[in-house]
């Protein structure tokens, strides 16, 4: 069978160079078919390789319950097929009379919308051998993979040789080919595990190269995590002999490279793949074995793609990309993100500081799936409570890799992206919200009773958002609501005070903001607090979520008539001789009602998600747009967490 990178996979009278070319005869036992199949054993390396194939048959989930007389003779019958990255193994209309086993590598199966991944040890196409009925299913190698094909014919001949194990290999067959389920545990058999492995490529994105410091610290974080290994050009040939590395697909030593990297990836979690410099052999075949590829360049410098970012045109299929960015000890913020994500379809970046371990730990905890996501919650000047759990995290040794949040919880969050300590936040929260008076600016109710003009100058002037969001140390989001199209609003590029300002403005307190195509309002309308953005952002790592409900202590409040002059509210706020009239503000009716509206909907969303730890800070009784209150709330907040932290505490 020959295959063609990016087309099906079909059957001819040759078998690939690495299987030496030979014709697969159809006769039982032929001579002719122990040639490819002795390279077959010879690829796994180990002191007995033949023994080694049959304890990889017998660790499977179809054939784990043959003994080792008929795996022998099911060995005979299989046609080993090695299949390049990209190539079409099935197609949905026409389903080959074969049954594929994957030896290693690793193989997409797609029905509909569904995506499963197909790991070494499992098959697909198990019915196929029991009836000629197109699975529907697209096959397709996301590696340079290595498939053990059995035919009707095969799997007929094994029948007649070995007719006591033909009941239990169907029936082995039949849960196959209805999906898949946990291999059986053979015994003295090497367990074959679902895919669980992560494989990185390190690519150099313009014109520099990747540190060898920052492969090491990466391999290093990793590691803690279940096991890593870094495999170069340079490790390849010391173990395989020189220029190994640079194997073609064609090339008789394809099986061998392929063979000798299938070992590392089984005895290690996390494989780190580093390229070359260029567009070489080795850099193609870095980006075919890789999950997901790192590209890795130094802030500052052209950010023109370089000679080695060309072959990941040249690599069939979509692989996720992220962009790590390194920067000089001391840098006070990053700049220039933008230019540098331009044009290289990357899903996420990463800023890293040199000397800084812990930014290469937020990367390796971004590619094992464990980052961890804060998110807070809208509130009004509740939002100062953020500041006191914010402390209690930092205290307690807790890395946050990601935070977002809804209407005060994205300012909040926006001063802990912009790597501002707990005295830093707090100060620059006091500057901007208390020390310069009221945030609302009253104007004639038009539009909304604030201009919005104070709220705008604050924002623009905050040190930490006049950069992009792309710019901010940590990943970023906000969010907020479009009344033109009735959808929540994503931010996570531009401006950071632009973003901000469009979370935070509260119907009939701000005046909407309008970005172009349509008008934005208060996150906290359709989302108080997003945490299914945060686990698009995090994947399936632990999310710490801070709400700001009122705990309790609320006053009833006073009864009043059904018509209120706000004339009358006015004059008993004036005239010390007129009684107060104890009504509720409209900021804090507005505030409230919004609260309300998103309750049951933010109830639904957290019980999708499960959540490491759901925080719920004493908010105090004062209006909910008297920002002088809101310092008062820092040191309660910090409290809570604290006994909380103490009590429960989270994975550090």
């Amino acid at each position: 069978m020959t295959a063609v990178p990016g087309g099906p996979a079909t059957p001819d009278a040759d078998v690939p160079e690495f299987f030496d070319r030979t014709r697969i005869a159809a006769g039982h036992g032929s001579t002719r078919r122990r040639r490819p199949l002795l390279l077959l054993a010879e690829s796994w390396s180990g002191a007995d390789p033949g023994a080694e194939v049959l304890d990889f048959l017998s660790g499977t989930e179809v054939f784990g319950g043959l003994d080792r007389a008929a795996l022998r003779e099911l060995f005979v019958q299989l046609d080993p097929v090695h299949v390049p990255a990209g190539t079409v193994v099935v197609t949905p209309d026409r389903t080959p009379r074969a049954l594929h086993l994957l030896a290693y590598g690793r193989l997409a199966v797609r029905a509909g919308a569904a995506v499963r991944d197909v790991g070494p040890g499992e098959v697909v196409g198990a019915s196929a051998l029991l009836a000629d009925v197109p699975a529907g299913e697209e096959v397709r190698a996301v590696r340079d993979s290595l498939l053990l094909r059995l035919d009707v014919a095969g799997f007929e001949r094994f029948a007649r040789s070995h007719p006591a194990s033909l009941l239990g290999l169907c029936r082995a067959l039949v849960r196959a080919g209805a999906g898949p389920a946990a291999p059986p545990a053979a015994a003295g058999a090497p367990a074959v595990h679902p895919v669980q492995g992560t494989t990185i490529a390190l690519l150099a994105a313009g014109s520099g190269r990747v540190p060898d410091e920052l492969a090491a610290g990466l391999v290093a974080a990793l590691d803690r995590g279940g096991g890593a290994a870094e495999v170069t050009a340079a490790r390849v040939d010391a173990e395989l002999g020189a220029g190994a590395s640079g194997t073609e697909l064609a090339d008789p030593r394809n099986g061998r490279l392929l063979s000798f990297l299938h070992r590392v990836e089984a005895g290690h979690r996390f494989v780190v793949y580093r390229a070359d410099d260029g567009d070489t052999a080795w850099t193609r075949r870095c980006l075919r074995q890789a999950d997901r590829v790192l590209l890795v360049a130094r802030a500052g410098t052209d950010p023109a793609p370089g000679p080695a970012e060309r072959a990941l045109a040249a690599v069939p299929g979509e692989l996720r990309r992220d962009l790590v960015l390194l920067h000089p000890p001391g840098t006070a913020a990053p700049s220039g993100t933008a230019a540098w994500l331009a044009g290289r379809g990357v899903t996420g970046h990463h800023h890293v500081r040199a000397g800084e371990p812990g930014d290469i730990g937020r990367v390796a905890r971004f590619l094992s799936g464990t980052a961890r996501g804060l998110v807070l919650a809208g509130g009004g000047m509740r939002g100062f409570a953020h500041l006191g759990v914010m402390r209690a995290l930092d205290e307690a040794g807790v890395p946050v890799d990601a935070v977002g949040g809804a209407s005060i919880g994205s300012i909040m969050a926006g001063f802990y992206a912009a790597g501002l300590d707990h005295e830093q936040r707090l100060r620059q929260a006091c500057a901007a919200m208390v020390e310069q008076g009221s945030m609302v600016g009253f104007t004639l109710p038009l539009v909304a009773v604030s201009s919005g003009r104070k709220v705008t100058r604050l924002l623009r002037e905050e040190p930490s958002f006049t950069r992009d969001i792309e710019d901010l140390w940590l990943p970023y989001f906000c969010v907020s609501a479009s009344l033109s199209e009735a959808r929540e609003i994503v931010h996570r590029s531009g401006p950071a005070w632009r973003a901000i300002r469009a979370s935070i403005a509260i119907p009939g307190v701000y005046p909407p903001v309008h970005d172009g195509t349509q008008l934005l309002v208060d996150g906290g309308v359709m989302n108080n607090l997003p945490v299914d953005v945060m686990a698009a952002l995090v994947g399936d790592g632990p999310i710490v979520a801070v709400n700001l409900h009122r705990t309790g202590g609320r006053r009833p409040p006073e009864q009043f008539e059904l018509s209120v002059s706000g004339w009358r509210v006015l004059a008993s706020r004036l005239t010390p001789w007129t009684p107060r009239m104890r009504v509720p503000r409209l900021g804090d009716v507005l505030l409230r009602s919004l609260s309300l509206s998103t309750a049951r909907l933010q109830r639904d969303r957290l019980g999708d998600r499960p959540l490491e730890m759901l925080l719920v800070p004493p908010v105090g009784r004062a209006g909910m747009l008297d920002f002088r209150a809101g310092p008062s709330l820092v040191e309660p907040a910090y409290r809570y967490a604290t006994e909380v932290l103490e009590r429960s505490p989270i994975t550090v």
